[in-house]
């Protein structure tokens, strides 16, 4: 044998029987953890803090680092100490110590996290992937996981796994329950199910893959984040000087700035040329779709109001992404096969019917101080030629001063007063000092406050859509005017639709009825889910990137009550990753 093959062979000899354990052979049969404590070598630190080795019971007798300490955290944790004591306390993600494909699996969705809007630091995704690339890296073999840590180390996969699937099935750290105005009731998934399901049918990437909603809005939106992630990799946008003002046919040296901030969003796909100074009609359309996306009057004119949009940096439009693809995950995952939509920030009503979008329109929302709320339910019935029964509120705060200061009030705005067992009296021999004892009424026809028709979906807001005498409200860019009720513009064309499946209504039946001055109520055949949602980030139907005003403020309470719970997560995330550091020893 050659000297150098000599050498490297009895280098290699040396090295194979130090990994064997040379210095401080232990006998055949005892563990690694047993020689360790024999020869006064420390035991390594799990994700726990404790002793790493021994038992998934042992693993399990403490909560480790990672746990939170809130509610959510808890019941995660209980439901991974349920999934062991299910299995007999077998491992799930480590086949002595080797690691399975579920293993690799979970591993790969967590690093991918970020494209659903999620943080994959929040769940350890970095500090397992390089745990497992250390675990099949040997010297000549993949040598697999210690013992020591094996047990840890599947628990917390467990733990991770449950955590994942919950975010993407119903929120990240059950944050819609958070927020009390939040009403719309989604569907909780059964987490500790699917995780035993997945692993029985090795299917773990593709059962988290499939929590996510599938609605066209969210992967729509999920592409938009990945679109404006990469703008901010490439500097953003450019900010333009808070008081420039620029009208169709005037000229500006900042033309050009205002070219390349609507360039990179794509609202402007011409030409930019530095020289450039005449405001063309090219770049008016171009300003006019971003207004129009903006929900600003669509006129062309660069003014504060545009220039405060135009100047929102790339990383706040990211957050507000991210915000709203939260809530998308807060919704049933089947909103049904047709139903009514009202996105409240952007003032509009879509029925959407298999997909495709049959009908939409604009609305008028409620006012910040009497907000619409947030809400589902059913819509079951119409009412054509509607009395309005005047809410106490509103006959307190608004009829009966109207009618002190104006006695003709009533008649004329078409009203008149009942008592307390619903009989009209004369308005006259009413005692205004008792007006609890009456109620008022409107009724039917063109002065009307819920005009020709209403859409009930029985709820404890008595909220519905309804129609309005007040069309000029429709024409302003911001409709946030009513008493919580939603107005619709066009009640003709929806009436039409609900009903479309009720051949008796046809289109003149339901004008007759809707102007015939007797209300009469029609029940549907099948009722239609309607959602009243709060989206300040949205891609429409036609497939275009829309951004709102948090016209409630709910955005602002949202954030704050996420970055909470990110911050919580997030110091846990980086103890189970220094948890871990720790436990790992040198090894050949």
């Amino acid at each position: 044998m050659p000297r150098a093959q000599r050498v490297t062979a009895i280098v290699l000899a040396g090295a194979l029987a130090a990994a064997c354990g040379n210095t401080g052979k232990h006998r055949a049969g005892q563990s690694a953890a047993a020689h360790d404590a024999r020869s006064g070598v420390a035991g390594g630190v799990g994700t726990s803090g404790r002793e790493a080795g021994g038992s998934v019971a042992g693993a399990l007798a403490a909560p480790p680092a990672y746990v939170t300490g809130d509610r959510e955290g808890q019941h995660l944790w209980a439901l991974t100490k349920q999934f062991y004591e299910k299995r007999g306390d077998a491992p799930a993600w480590i086949d002595g110590r080797t690691p399975t494909a579920a293993m690799d699996q979970l591993i790969a969705a967590l690093q991918h996290a970020d494209r659903e809007g999620l943080d994959p630091a929040l769940y350890n995704a970095s500090t397992l992937a390089a745990r497992r690339q250390d675990a099949g890296r040997g010297f000549l073999t993949a040598r697999g996981f210690d013992e020591r840590e094996a047990v840890d180390l599947d628990v917390w996969l467990t733990y991770l796994y449950l955590h994942y699937a919950s975010d993407l099935a119903n929120g990240l750290s059950n944050l819609a329950h958070a927020d009390p105005e939040w009403k719309i009731a989604g569907k909780t998934v059964d987490v500790l199910s699917l995780l035993e399901r997945s692993i029985d049918e090795h299917r773990v990437g593709q059962s988290l893959a499939e929590l996510t909603p599938a609605h066209a809005q969210y992967t729509r939106l999920r592409d938009a984040l990945q679109h404006y992630r990469d703008i901010a990799a490439k500097g953003g946008w450019p900010q333009l000087p808070p008081a420039l003002k620029l009208k169709p046919g005037q000229r500006s040296p900042e033309v050009p700035a205002v070219a390349r901030r609507l360039a990179v969003t794509g609202d402007f796909t011409g030409a930019v040329q530095d020289g450039d100074v005449e405001y063309t009609p090219a770049l008016q359309e171009a300003v006019k779709r971003f207004q129009r996306r903006h929900g600003l009057p669509d006129d062309g004119v660069i003014a504060p109001a545009t220039v405060a949009q135009l100047n929102v940096p790339v990383e706040r439009r990211i957050e507000q992404i991210t915000l709203n693809l939260e809530r998308w995950r807060w919704l049933p995952r089947e909103l049904g096969e047709r139903y009514v939509l009202v996105n409240i920030p952007e003032y509009r009503l879509e029925v959407w019917d298999h997909g495709a979008v049959p009908v939409t329109m604009r609305v008028v929302v409620g006012k910040k101080d009497t907000p619409t709320p947030i809400f589902n339910d059913e819509m079951t019935y119409l009412v054509f030629a509607p009395y309005w029964n005047v809410p106490a509120d509103i006959a307190s705060k608004e009829t009966i001063p109207s009618v002190l200061k104006d006695p003709a009030f009533l008649d004329k705005t078409n009203m008149e007063v009942l008592d307390r067992s619903g009989h009209p009296v004369d308005p006259s021999s009413i005692d205004l000092s008792q007006a609890g004892n009456y109620r008022f009424r409107q009724r039917p026809g063109g002065k009307n406050s819920l005009g020709y028709v209403k859409f009930m979906f029985p709820n404890q807001f008595n909220v519905y859509l309804h129609d309005t005498p007040a069309d000029s409200l429709f024409a302003r860019a911001a409709r946030s005017f009513s008493h919580g009720c939603v107005r619709v513009e066009q009640p003709e064309q929806l009436a039409q639709y609900v009903l479309r499946d009720q051949p008796d209504w046809t289109p003149e039946q339901i004008e007759a009825a809707m102007h015939g001055g007797q209300e009469k109520s029609v029940k549907l055949r099948e009722a239609i889910p309607v959602y009243l949602g709060y989206f300040t980030a949205r891609v429409s139907a036609d497939g275009i990137l829309q951004f709102r005003n948090d016209v409630y403020g709910i955005d602002a309470r949202q954030q704050t009550l996420l970055a909470a719970a990110l911050k919580t997560l997030e110091s846990h995330a980086q103890a189970a990753a220094q948890a871990s550091a720790a436990a790992q020893k040198p090894r050949l």
